[in-house]
């Protein structure tokens, strides 16, 4: 830990310059918002049952087992903030392996003694971004701006929290387990995150089975509390930025895989910002937008159909329970969103800046990075010169910046050195 400390500490020391104006507070419009409160709206919105007799309501206290007390938007809220680095749940060779996974993740903030205060502490953070947000929307300004504007400040609260940095400045060159883990965030991006909403779910109803064994009320509390945490990467898939991103491959494929992780991120916030034509197996149309952009009256359409499958979900354990008979099919799956085929003449939505081609077995690019409607690819690219071109069309971020320094400095060529580090910054 101590060398891990000091090598941090050495980074930080060598891109004092580049850091700082790179930071969240200079490039205020690149900075990537948190914005966990989305969660918590949403999961708040879902009602849970206890029996026939008395209706479904919100709100209702959750008991974990290491003496927490979270209702289900506390937890589906915490779904980028616990997991196990170097264990995506999804990568598990089998059901087996990614069901013990998922539950290491669970146990990790449910049934952990340590986790009581941080887990308190997260959700009080939380509640405050949610705060701001609605007060922010009630005097007029845009959800996205409100996320950007208080980005800084929420992030640093969330790194502090989780083991990071904690100063006002430079925060970002210390990670805590939240910006570790956004390195390697596989779980939340489409596919993998039906594979684990898929592994959770199953999970939870079998719990809820033996709480109609137990008669206990705690094991159906339980069956609960997993199913909100798996109910986080449900909530994924109705975001745009998560559908269409290849990020298993941009993380196989380019060289570092760090890189391919950064370029990732990129993908991502460009396809958030721009919303997607999407259909469910049902054949319902409509438009996901993306993170942040939960509370803009345009993406009421796309709030209410994520609303509608979180709760379906929920009421699926709840029959589960009371029948002592789980489903064969799970009927959330067939209400999520899956983006139209981008390579149809009469699609509307951006061109992807990168893409998976499955039967060639190759990683392409969009020709023109300026131009989301740009719908020329070529798969003969580099993965450096690509982030100058981006770095200089969008800048960088601080969880790209963390990125940078901290990673990429020892593989960066001389060749594009100076773009991406600046020409006075210590590069030896």
């Amino acid at each position: 830990m101590k060398k891990y400390l000091s090598s941090l500490r050495l980074l930080s020391s060598l891109f004092t310059v580049v850091a700082f104006s790179c930071s969240p507070l200079s490039h205020a419009n690149n900075a990537k918002p948190f914005s966990l409160s989305e969660y918590w709206a949403a999961g708040q919105k879902v009602t849970l049952q206890f029996n026939t007799e008395e209706p479904a309501k919100t709100d209702i206290p959750l008991h974990l087992k290491n003496s927490l007390t979270l209702n289900y938007a506390d937890i589906i809220s915490l779904g980028d903030l616990y997991g196990i680095l170097g264990r995506p749940i999804s990568h598990g060779i089998d059901e087996k392996q990614r069901q013990r996974r998922f539950k290491d993740v669970f146990d990790s903030f449910a049934k952990a003694p340590l986790a009581v205060h941080e887990v308190s502490d997260l959700n009080a953070v939380i509640k405050e971004e949610l705060q701001l947000v609605e007060t922010g929307i009630r005097d007029g300004e845009p959800a996205e701006e409100i996320y950007q504007r208080i980005g800084n400040s929420i992030g640093r609260e969330i790194n502090c929290i989780t083991g990071g940095g904690c100063a006002q400045y430079g925060w970002w060159l210390y990670p805590g387990r939240y910006l570790l883990l956004a390195l390697e965030d596989f779980d939340h991006f489409s596919p993998n995150n039906i594979v684990v909403y898929t592994h959770g779910h199953q999970l939870a109803l079998a719990q809820a089975l033996k709480a109609k064994h137990s008669g206990n009320r705690s094991d159906l509390e339980q069956a609960y509390a997993m199913e909100a945490f798996a109910a986080h990467y449900l909530s994924d898939q109705f975001t745009a930025g998560h559908l269409r991103t290849p990020r298993e491959e941009l993380n196989q494929v380019v060289s570092p895989a760090v890189l391919g992780s950064l370029l990732a991120s990129y993908m991502h916030q460009e396809e958030n910002k721009y919303g997607i034509h999407v259909r469910n197996a049902s054949g319902v149309q409509w438009v996901v937008y993306g993170d942040t952009s939960y509370f803009n009256p345009l993406n009421q359409v796309n709030r209410n159909m994520l609303l509608a499958a979180l709760q379906e979900s929920a009421d699926e354990l709840f029959a589960t329970y009371y029948t002592g008979i789980a489903p064969e099919h799970f009927v959330a799956l067939d209400m999520i969103p899956f983006p139209e085929p981008f390579y149809k003449e009469d699609n509307l939505d951006l061109a992807p800046m990168f893409y998976w081609d499955d039967k060639s077995k190759q990683l392409w690019r969009r020709v023109d990075l300026s131009n989301p409607y740009d719908k020329h690819w070529t798969n003969s690219w580099w993965g450096w010169s690509t982030l100058v071109l981006l770095k200089n069309q969008y800048g960088i971020s601080s969880t790209h910046q963390l990125s940078l320094t901290q990673y990429l400095k020892p593989y960066i060529p001389a060749a594009v050195k100076d773009d991406l580090l600046g020409s006075d910054t210590a590069l030896t």
